[in-house]
């Protein structure tokens, strides 16, 4: 993994997050390497190598659900874990809605009554499996993610899910245009605390190919 010159830490782009990192933090969180296949404005095809993360699935959707799924993995790497070990953030913190589905469209899907989210923190590049504390909490599923390769669109203003959505259908239109299928469902990544000025936020939507 390599330390990008990122713009501050994620905090899964919900309000009331309350991590306290600001614009001091530029260049200090480490981020997944990856590489740039192709790029057209704010539209880019990258490729991720095999990274470790820590994930969680709680159920519902929005607001609450990420508050939830975020405070989860934060207590694993501020302490709450065996070894009451610190690990350092990285970013950026990405969630997916889980539906249930009854028929699969692309990119929507017709969802029943079951709905979770999942979130993932990255874990920093000197940590395996092996030497990674293991999490008290037994939600928390620490795994290797296998190599992958994304589209992904890069946006600021808010983390709403009407500015998510947009620009979710965006991305589907720009792959329809590039004879590109995804294999799966998207992930939102985000890069800032909520306090962040709009206009100075990283965002993104990743959809697997």
């Amino acid at each position: 993994m390599r330390i990008k010159p990122i713009m501050l830490l994620a905090a899964a782009g919900v309000a009331g997050l309350g991590l306290a990192i600001g614009s001091d933090a530029l260049g200090k969180y480490e981020e997944p390497a990856y590489s740039v296949d192709r790029k057209e404005g704010d539209f880019e095809i990258r490729s991720y190598p095999s990274v470790i993360a820590a994930e969680v699935i709680v159920p519902g959707r929005g607001e609450y659900s990420a508050n939830n799924a975020f405070k989860i993995l934060a207590g694993y790497i501020f302490g709450k874990n065996v070894s009451k070990t610190k690990i350092a953030m990285t970013v950026p913190v990405t969630e997916k809605v889980n539906a249930e589905k009854i028929a699969m469209t692309v990119p929507v899907t017709t969802t029943v009554d079951k709905k979770n989210m999942t979130m993932r923190f990255y874990m920093p590049s000197k940590y395996t499996l092996d030497t990674l504390p293991e999490p008290i909490d037994k939600r928390i599923k620490l795994y290797y993610q296998s190599p992958l390769r994304f589209a992904v669109i890069r946006f600021s203003g808010f983390t709403s899910q009407e500015n998510c959505r947009k620009h979710e259908e965006q991305l589907n239109l720009w792959l329809k245009k590039q004879n590109l299928t995804p294999s799966g469902e998207a992930l939102r990544a985000f890069y800032n605390p909520p306090w962040t000025l709009p206009f100075m936020r990283r965002n993104e939507i990743w959809i697997p190919l």
